[in-house]
């Protein structure tokens, strides 16, 4: 008979502050999430690049560790970080609603971030958590960045998604070798029903972060300070 219990989980995160942080009140906040098999100093080298010393920008670490196999020597074994699978699978996008509302509200206390103005980035496998989120909560956050990445994939069957407040940016790859140019055009159609605003573009980059779209994404989220 299957049962369980609950166990605390250290959670670990980097952190960038502007330069000149003391003298602001409150700041607009960029909370970044890597992709499968990333971590969080990864993430944290492009979303500083996006925060630009005027956002707060807080890199969060999957929850779910795992061995990244480099040859057949253990030695050189890597630990890449996760978010979930599709073992009960409720569970994990549970943690990630209850990690990423702790995350910000650890940003307004002690950073001094806005709570109005927070911005969520998302690369791969973060992009439907995300998702998941904003259209649960459509008032929580002021706008998304997803990177390569696709929509939940109940988006048709759960009662919970909602039309959102929620700004989003959804950066695709044409070369990606996850999501064929078709399935980007129709996870386009699906957000855009239900986003206050949607900017849908098109890399021409395999699966990976596309470096040439980042003064686009730094001049997307300034329009909407």
């Amino acid at each position: 008979m299957e049962q369980f219990f609950r166990s605390p989980l250290r959670r670990y995160y980097e952190v960038e502050l502007p330069p000149d942080h003391a003298r602001q009140k409150r700041w607009p906040l960029l909370v970044a999430m890597h992709g499968y098999q990333g971590n969080k100093d990864s993430m944290m080298r492009v979303a500083k690049h996006i925060g630009d010393g005027k956002m707060v920008v807080i890199s969060l670490q999957g929850p779910y560790q795992f061995f990244r196999r480099f040859g057949r020597n253990p030695k050189n074994f890597r630990v890449g970080f996760g978010w979930g699978t599709t073992y009960k699978m409720g569970d994990s996008i549970n943690l990630h609603h209850h990690d990423l509302e702790a995350i910000i509200q650890i940003a307004v206390r002690k950073y001094h971030a806005d709570p109005r103005q927070v911005f969520l980035l998302a690369f791969s496998q973060t992009c439907s958590a995300n998702y998941r989120y904003i259209f649960t909560h459509p008032k929580a956050i002021r706008g998304a960045v997803a990177v390569c990445g696709g929509a939940p994939g109940d988006w048709m069957s759960n009662p919970h998604y909602k039309p959102s407040a929620t700004h989003l940016l959804h950066i695709a790859a044409r070369q990606d070798q996850f999501y064929s140019q078709e399935k980007n055009l129709e996870i386009r159609q699906q957000l855009g029903q239900r986003a206050a605003s949607l900017d849908f573009r098109f890399y021409n980059s395999t699966h990976r972060f596309p470096r040439k779209s980042l003064p686009h994404i730094r001049r997307w989220i300034e329009k909407l300070l």
